[in-house]
């Protein structure tokens, strides 16, 4: 008996050092991953806890090992190596409008385009709670990835839902895996055959696959009003997939300004002038436009065209003003849709009334968003919606300005002389 109560505390010694090795690992390889301080947090509370078991001379008992968290969070690590570009840890995403029916998601990889989680009971204990022979009222891993898939639909990204994969690191039936690809989750880990009338002991882990968070009674997706990325990023490689582009307000003008054309070696008359002066000098914004524009259809709505066109006819000069013209000939004008998902975003002071419809239309349509306005994406993501777009710096009309501002000397000016 006192050798069991040994090797039960050597085995405590061991999930120490186990937690202590994962931290090591989250704060080497991915501690820029978004949620890493989230999974540190956890993984430490775990440490304690078992710190606690030896500090307080008790007797340590196999259940105490069967609370710990340690070999979930393990699982969840070792996704992280193995899944392709990780972006987030623990990321919680909404199944209803606001924060109260949600999921929290293990890892996402990918730019946004898979959905990870870590599942580390045993096969037995699974089975088990699929066939409800459990005392505990637990969420079946059937339940799960229906919510799971239906948040994924409810936050696709790029406009398609994000693949989700579920990761066994104790096997799982072959029963419950047919289920799971009829629902359209993907599974990895080992798959044997479940005997008939196996029933394991009460599986006590409160390991990440319990879900807590999850609500019961989800609704059917509505796909009326469509959906929007989860993206936050800027990424080139997910561009080259559409042949369309959505231009807003600030796009436009920025494409336009004398300062993007030739027009940046001034000292002008305002602080913001200058700083974009100098960011146009150092990496000049229209190239990275046309590159990115290339053969695709450039498509804006009729809300920020007409105050696009307010705008350049009051403060632009007759240059701004022609290439106004040349652009709008190359758009595809579309109406305004004031109804999606973007429709529901409370107005703050970054989230305005002309704004919310215009990001609201790109996302009816499934576009992705050419846009500065980095202070709307943020926000909006902050209510739980991520918006599909593509930032650039922001560039302001400028032509009306150099007659009362300082040319610079260049190079060439210099050589002229």
């Amino acid at each position: 008996m006192a050798s069991d109560i040994e090797d039960l505390k050597n085995l405590v010694l061991c999930k120490i050092q186990e937690g202590e090795n994962l931290l090591q690992q989250v704060h080497c390889h991915f501690a820029n991953v978004e949620g890493s301080k989230k999974l540190e947090r956890r993984i430490r509370s775990e440490i304690k806890f078992l710190q606690r078991l030896l500090d307080v001379e008790m007797e340590v008992k196999k259940e105490h090992m069967l609370s710990s968290n340690l070999g979930s969070l393990a699982a969840v690590v070792d996704i992280l190596h193995k899944c392709e570009s990780p972006i987030a840890i623990f990321k919680p995403f909404s199944l209803k409008n606001g924060s109260s029916n949600r999921i929290e998601v293990d890892v996402v990889s990918k730019g946004g385009q898979v959905w990870h989680k870590a599942i580390a009971r045993k096969a037995e204990a699974l089975e088990d709670i699929s066939k409800g022979r459990t005392s505990c009222g637990q969420k079946s891993v059937i339940d799960q990835a229906s919510a799971y898939i239906k948040c994924a639909r409810l936050h696709p990204h790029l406009f398609n839902p994000p693949q989700v994969v579920f990761h066994f690191f104790n096997s799982i039936s072959s029963s419950i895996v047919v289920k799971l690809k009829k629902r359209g989750v993907e599974v990895e880990g080992e798959i044997r055959p479940m005997m008939e009338n196996s029933f394991s002991e009460s599986d006590t882990s409160s390991s990440c696959d319990s879900d807590d968070e999850d609500s019961e009674g989800y609704e059917e997706y509505n796909e009326i009003c469509g959906g929007i990325s989860p993206s936050p990023h800027s990424n080139l490689d997910n561009l080259k997939q559409s042949d369309k582009l959505f231009l807003d307000i600030t796009c436009m003008v920025a494409y336009v300004s004398s300062m993007t054309n030739g027009g940046a070696n001034y000292i002008f008359p305002r602080a913001i002038y200058n700083q974009q002066a100098e960011w146009e000098r150092s990496s000049p914004a229209k190239p990275k436009l046309d590159a990115l524009f290339g053969d695709k259809q450039l498509v804006t709505c009729r809300e920020a065209l007409t105050d696009f066109q307010t705008l350049v006819e009051r403060m632009g000069g007759t240059g701004e003003k022609q290439r106004m013209r040349e652009l709008i000939a190359r758009l595809e004008i579309v109406e305004d849709t004031p109804c999606g998902r973007v429709a529901q975003l409370q107005l703050t002071s970054n989230i305005k009334t002309r704004s919310k419809l215009i990001f609201c239309t790109a996302d009816r349509l499934g576009i992705v968003v050419v846009t500065a306005n980095t202070g709307f994406v943020r926000s909006a993501a902050s209510q739980g919606i991520e918006i599909a777009h593509f930032v650039h710096e922001p560039r302001v009309l400028t032509e009306q300005q150099e007659p009362f501002s300082i040319p610079l000397k260049t190079p060439d000016s210099a050589s002229n002389v």
